[in-house]
């Protein structure tokens, strides 16, 4: 008896995923070959529900709640939800849209960097000059009253002053160091690495 109902709840389990998986949209190509850049999105019947070609470019290829896409009347990346309305501009310094990092990604208004999460919910408002993805480490590096430089594409501000902040937009380390990376702070020459405690530990070279 107790098999049956473990079975039973097993099954049902199941198919609740099933529905979940089938309320997404697919990317497809109508002719992939000639040109990859014109998709679309149907439905796990194979109905078409967002034309190809309706937007320039789309880089997400299952759509659940959010999708990111090229809009043809506004530069860069920009997030929609289901039903097409535009949610936000995504961070992006290359051609895609800026990489999900511990789940979230980085969001632009207004000249300001915030970050927002796959459901389409702002995380964190869009506060600062530059901020990095978050780390495995559950920080994020970011930057006050710094120069913009286009010469190197990994370091895209220079100078200002460097701290660090938590998933939840919490300063952590105050923005008093001389420069910063992805993972690390530098000041007086050396280099301090955050750690899962959101405290700074001297960087072995």
């Amino acid at each position: 008896m107790k098999t049956n109902i473990i079975i039973t709840i097993l099954l049902v389990f199941i198919s609740i995923n099933i529905c979940a998986q089938d309320n997404k949209l697919y990317i497809y190509w109508p002719d992939f070959d000639k040109d990859e850049t014109i998709c679309g999105y149907v439905d796990s019947n194979g109905e078409i529900v967002i034309p190809a070609g309706k937007y320039p470019n789309i880089f997400t290829a299952e759509f659940d709640k959010i999708a990111f896409v090229l809009l043809k009347d506004k530069k860069g990346v920009y997030a929609i939800d289901r039903s097409e309305k535009i949610l936000f501009q995504i961070c992006s310094f290359e051609f895609g849209p800026d990489i999900i990092s511990n789940g979230l990604f980085r969001i632009i208004e207004n000249g300001k960097i915030g970050f927002a999460n796959m459901n389409g919910e702002i995380v964190i408002k869009p506060r600062f000059q530059f901020v990095y993805p978050f780390q495995e480490n559950g920080f994020a590096i970011f930057c006050e009253n710094g120069t913009w430089s286009m010469l190197d594409k990994y370091i895209p501000v220079i100078k200002g002053k460097w701290g660090a902040i938590n998933r939840q937009g919490v300063i952590v380390i105050p923005a008093t160091y001389d420069s910063g990376a992805e993972d690390y702070l530098i000041k007086d020459g050396k280099s301090y690495k955050l750690n899962k405690q959101g405290k700074l530990e001297l960087k072995q070279n």
